[in-house]
């Protein structure tokens, strides 16, 4: 509904981001029924329609035939996915990968490298070099650059755009944010993987039109995030959601956090690859041995498929228990692990949940791309895209010609 209460500008905002939500949500749209479903005036429908127009945020489209009188085609507003655009990093430890994508998070541009040194103003640096290839690769303006995410495992203050504790990266309080902003001259968000897998779902995937639903990511660990009534929960302080550090056997399977008997060392792929190689003359070297061999019905990978996807299904199963939510979508390099390990994770689910919390509860995997670049950086680009949707507008805070071929901004 319209606020009829507040200041003009607060109002003002509280109506494009409306206005631009519930657009992204349902696809072309006429003003009538903006008004309708907002419950905006028609005045304000026209008003705020003609500005996000003005700044290439909606476009004008002709939809459907026209009249049997011959009438123009109605028009409708939809979102110009074109105009703007964003980059996503995801850093590992040892390489970077990016891509470059339009507001709908259609990847335009792509590139991996070694990531050069894990020194904080050195990565940032490397990342602006990065950001001018992708502009070249994907002919664009630099201008029409919206923002720049960052996607890392750890903890995140995501508010802050502080790396609070990155151990894969060797970094504890990085102001990663801050550090490429002045790299770069663009706005940065940084946050946890798991959350930015949330937010790309949140803006355009399962998660679109829920409320409040759980994303797991599984792949070299375990990450969980929270959306609660479209709102990322991240924690006091980017913290929540690590539930791969969950300890579910006490001095069990040594865990890259330091601790002992952490989920993921039980539940990941490179848990479960350490664990049947433990036991195996021939080692199984990657994911994509593990998947052929469950193929060819071998006995062992497919128990301990079976083992891992039940315990994490029974994990599972508390987070139902807890908050409730709508629907959980899985992603990561180990949606790709199949019905061998993720039947067992919904039966889990479905039996240790209370009551009929899981009763026709979907848990869908996405599929995730493993070829040069990967879902990851694409979920990164999502941050800075959900920035221009939850304001209601493209803000920069900082000019781009630090992109530009031939400026060298300060390190």
């Amino acid at each position: 509904m319209e606020i009829s209460r507040g200041d003009p500008g607060a109002l003002r905002a509280y109506n494009r981001r409306t206005t631009l939500n519930h657009i992204r949500r349902l696809g072309p749209t006429s003003r009538t029924q903006l008004a309708e479903l907002t419950g905006l005036s028609a005045a304000s429908v026209s008003g705020v329609t003609a500005e996000l127009i003005g700044e290439r945020l909606l476009v004008e489209r002709s939809v459907g035939e026209a009249g049997a009188t011959g009438g123009r085609r109605p028009i409708y507003l939809d979102i110009d996915y074109a105009a703007h655009f964003a980059v996503g990093f995801k850093l590992r430890e040892d390489r970077i990968e990016a891509v470059l994508t339009d507001l709908s998070l259609t990847v335009l541009a792509h590139h991996t490298e070694a990531l050069e040194e894990q020194e904080p103003a050195r990565v940032a640096v490397q990342i602006r070099a990065i950001v001018r290839r992708l502009i070249r690769r994907a002919k664009v303006k630099g201008d029409d650059l919206i923002g720049i995410g960052i996607g890392l495992s750890g903890i995140v203050d995501a508010r802050s755009g502080v790396a609070v504790h990155a151990p894969l990266l060797h970094w504890e309080d990085v102001p990663l944010a801050r550090l490429v902003m002045e790299a770069t001259g663009l706005p940065t968000w940084v946050d946890n993987d798991a959350n930015s897998f949330a937010a790309a779902q949140r803006l355009f995937g399962h998660g679109k039109q829920a409320g409040s639903f759980l994303t797991v990511a599984v792949g070299r660990g375990v990450g969980a995030a929270l959306v609660i009534n479209g709102e990322v929960y991240r924690g006091r302080n980017g913290g929540a959601g690590e539930i791969g550090h969950s300890v579910v056997r006490p001095g069990g399977r040594p865990c890259t956090c330091g601790r002992r008997g952490c989920l993921e060392t039980y539940t990941a792929v490179p848990g479960l690859l350490e664990h049947l190689n433990a036991e195996r003359e021939s080692p199984i070297p990657d994911l994509s041995a593990l998947l052929d061999l469950a193929a060819q019905g071998d006995t062992q990978v497919l128990d301990a498929l079976h083992e891992a996807g039940s315990l994490l299904g029974l994990h599972l199963s508390h987070l139902v228990n807890t908050f409730n939510p709508e629907l959980i979508v899985i992603g990561g390099e180990g949606a790709a692990l199949g019905e061998a390990y993720f039947g067992p994770l919904r039966g889990a689910v479905t039996e240790y949940s209370f009551g009929n919390l899981a009763a026709d509860l979907p848990i869908v995997t996405v599929p995730w791309d493993s070829g040069e670049f990967t879902s990851w950086a694409q979920g990164a680009a999502s941050l800075a895209i959900q920035s221009a949707f939850d304001a209601g507008a493209i803000v920069k805070s900082l000019p781009t010609s630090a992109i530009s071929p031939g400026r060298h901004a300060a390190s």
